[in-house]
């Protein structure tokens, strides 16, 4: 009987990763993994999602382990000697298999006895799982992001860093940018004099002097070198506290390694962009008289880029900050960032509050107390003002006491929580540790950190999608799992959350964000990609149902912005159906001058859709389009009605209906629709898609049919009887 390995403990795989991160030469084994793990191989081909989905390859070794192994190798004394290309592989296996088993380790059974006997704090399973989560999560925030919004959060803070670090903080980047040009440079000479991926020493190419980055950026010699001593450190300062894996990283606040005078070791590009993000946090702490400032400044960043990034999507004068909310004489609550759209707002709440060192290493008492004062407190005043705008008599007032009064009645309000750092795993913390309440016009929270609004605000540029994805997002949150927030926006923009076989739950891996990522790069780096990812954005193009959204993506109309939802809830099949059955209309029309009309009940939903195809006078179209459609509301017992009238002659949009009651009899309405045709029921759409058989599905655009030939959507009834009768 074959003998069981035994399963080790966490400390005892760390012990022995540590051990071996010490070994002579293992330096290079660091380069060799991140020469490897964190540079996209192309073969000249550019960027494509294809190129970039080898980031997401399982046998590449994450950020956080590579960062890990680079803390433990200077946790001991480093040697630079050069060591055999079998020597190198050796070591890089075990490495990659202890990680392996590390990560293992993370989710093994818990041993109650042994945690009672040290007198341990117990921490549920789910806590377990919450660490795993937050060490192993991908990367939710794309690099150029650390580096754009830097240099905003620390605007204010730009005179104290002059004055204690010796340079301008803006040079920063352009210092960083260098180093990741140097490097890169560097690397692809070396392959390409190599012809061969495999190569005798992979240190040189992360190496760098001041000299060689004066050359590949317009900054004096002497501010690089002051910009890089605060970046960088000896291999072992820092390093005594970091005893586990969860413990303080010295070296993810300093990743720029100190080899020798004016000679320097960096290995992670994002780890630079992320420390250009993060570090100045500890610079000012460290100085008693300025730490409330800075704090000050960090929390004023927050609010005032969520609202800067908001009012591009809304428009400034529907995004407004600090508002007071008054009952009476009594200041009730406040809001930090406000934006009313139509019947619709979003009431934000903005945190900077940082993750605790302790939360990281999944005590579940300090996750929740690091979550009650980052979310959990927010989303409570977020709700207290969500409530409050509904109530009658309470005043809202700005910074300068003026009154801000609401245009409309207000259907919709979404609370929403911004925090400033990007928390790993925040939305898994959200759905474990988040308490809230909803309502019919309060939806359920959503809880985010400043770069996702910043990528919502850059893609979802319009009210309409904007508004439309965060609806979605708030109903479809509790059955995905996923690692972070790019992966649920990537399913809406890629195939808008639709799924085959309606699953109860959903995992989501990462590389369903390739296209997101290529389209962040090609507006931000210049990259010569797609600028906007294929699927919601890009399906309506050059389409009629798209020219209607086009039309109506920015209005603020009550029924409008309903129709664009109805728009946006359909499926590829049925938008593909109706743009053809608006072509077949507009083809007829051009044939007999005549009104021709189509619609489409949604059975489930209690709703529908009539368009009207004619050149009718405006007051006599519109009478006839809520006439009809205010009679296919009744005899469906529908809730809602969307009417749209389309001109044939300018092939575009000329106006909507939206009718919307509880549906009630009535005697009057019975003898209007007694003599109305019933709607086949391949006309009749179920789970966003209409009823048509899979061939012939579709109405042709470019065949004259006769009014006696079966009709092409696939009824086998007359078309005279069928859609053009409709």
């Amino acid at each position: 009987m074959e003998k069981k390995s035994k399963i080790r403990t966490e400390i005892e795989i760390f012990s022995e990763l540590e051990s071996l991160c010490s070994s002579t030469g293992f330096i290079h084994v660091i380069a060799f993994f991140c020469f490897k793990d964190t540079f996209i191989h192309t073969t000249g081909e550019g960027l494509t999602t294809e190129t970039l989905s080898q980031q997401f390859d399982k046998s590449r070794l994450s950020r956080t382990e590579l960062s890990s192994i680079i803390g433990l190798m200077c946790k001991s004394e480093v040697s630079l000697d050069l060591i055999s290309r079998e020597k190198l592989e050796e070591l890089a296996s075990k490495t990659w298999h202890l990680l392996e088993e590390l990560h293992r380790s993370f989710i093994s059974p818990i041993d109650l006895a042994s945690i009672i006997a040290r007198n341990e704090n117990i921490q549920s399973p789910k806590s377990h799982l919450m660490r795993e989560a937050i060490f192993y999560a991908g990367e939710g925030v794309y690099k150029h992001q650390y580096r754009d919004l830097a240099q905003i959060r620390y605007k204010k803070d730009a005179k104290w860093i002059l004055e204690h670090k010796g340079f301008h903080f803006d040079d920063v980047a352009k210092v960083f940018g260098a180093i990741e040009s140097f490097q890169l440079n560097k690397i692809n000479e070396t392959v390409n004099k190599a012809k061969s991926l495999q190569l005798d020493s992979y240190l040189t190419m992360f190496q760098f002097n001041t000299v060689e980055l004066s050359n590949f950026c317009d900054v004096a010699q002497e501010h690089i070198s002051s910009i890089i001593e605060a970046f960088s450190s000896s291999f072992n300062k820092g390093m005594d506290e970091f005893n586990n894996i969860d413990d303080f990283n010295y070296k993810n606040a300093f990743p720029i390694l100190r080899l020798g005078e004016d000679s320097y070791v960096s290995f992670q590009g994002y780890s630079l962009w992320e420390s250009q993000y993060e570090s100045p946090f500890f610079w000012f702490t460290e100085d008693n008289r300025y730490r409330s400032v800075a704090s000050k400044n960090r929390g004023a960043f927050t609010e005032d880029y969520t609202a800067e990034r908001l009012s591009g999507v809304f428009t400034k004068k529907n995004v407004f900050t600090n508002i007071d909310i008054f009952e009476g004489k009594n200041k009730a609550a406040e809001i930090d960032v406000l934006v009313t759209f139509g019947n619709t707002a979003i009431v934000i709440q903005a945190k900077s509050k940082k993750l605790t060192i302790d939360a990281r290493k999944g005590n579940s008492l300090q996750l929740k107390e690091d979550f009650q004062k980052a979310v959990q407190d927010a989303y409570n005043q977020a709700y207290l003002c969500s409530s409050l705008l509904d109530k009658e008599g309470v005043v809202l007032k700005n910074i300068n006491g003026n009154v801000v009064s609401l245009k409309n009645e207000l259907e919709t309000v979404h609370p929403i929580c911004v925090v400033s750092d990007y928390y790993p795993a925040l939305a898994a913390q959200a759905r474990e540790f988040l308490e809230y309440k909803t309502s019919e016009k309060i939806k359920t929270p959503y809880v985010m950190d400043v770069f996702l609004v910043d990528i919502l605000a850059e893609i979802l540029d319009t009210p309409l999608f904007f508004l439309d994805y965060i609806r979605k997002r708030a109903n479809f949150g509790e059955s995905i799992l996923y690692n972070h927030e790019l992966v649920i926006l990537s399913t809406y923009l890629k195939q808008n959350f639709y799924f085959d076989d309606n699953p109860d739950l959903v995992m989501l891996e990462d590389d369903i964000s390739s296209d997101l990522e290529l389209a962040m790069l090609a507006r931000r780096e210049g990259e010569d990609c797609p600028s906007i990812p294929p699927g919601m954005l890009t399906i309506h193009q050059g389409t009629h149902i798209g020219s209607i959204i086009d039309d109506i993506k920015l209005s603020e109309e009550f029924g409008l912005l309903n129709l664009g939802y109805h728009f946006l809830s359909l499926g590829s099949e049925s938008i593909n159906m109706l743009n053809d059955a608006i072509e077949h209309m507009i083809n007829l029309y051009n044939q007999d001058k005549k009104h021709h009309d189509i619609t489409t009940p949604l059975l489930e939903q209690k709703t529908g859709l009539t368009i009207h195809c004619n050149e009718d006078r405006p007051d006599l179209a519109y009478k006839k389009l809520v006439t009809h459609c205010e009679k296919r509301k009744y005899s469906t017992e529908a809730e809602t009605w969307y009417g749209v009238c389309f001109s044939p002659l300018k092939r575009r949009f000329s106006f909507a209906t939206y009718h919307t009651s509880v549906h009630q009899q009535s005697d009057d309405m019975d003898k209007m629709v007694a003599d109305l045709r019933s709607i086949d029921d391949t006309h009749k759409v179920k789970n966003g898609k209409f009823n048509f058989p899979s061939k012939n599905g579709t109405i042709n655009r470019r065949v004259k049919i006769g009014r006696n030939e079966k009709c092409p959507c696939g009824s086998d009834k007359k078309y005279k009887k069928c859609c053009l009768a409709n």
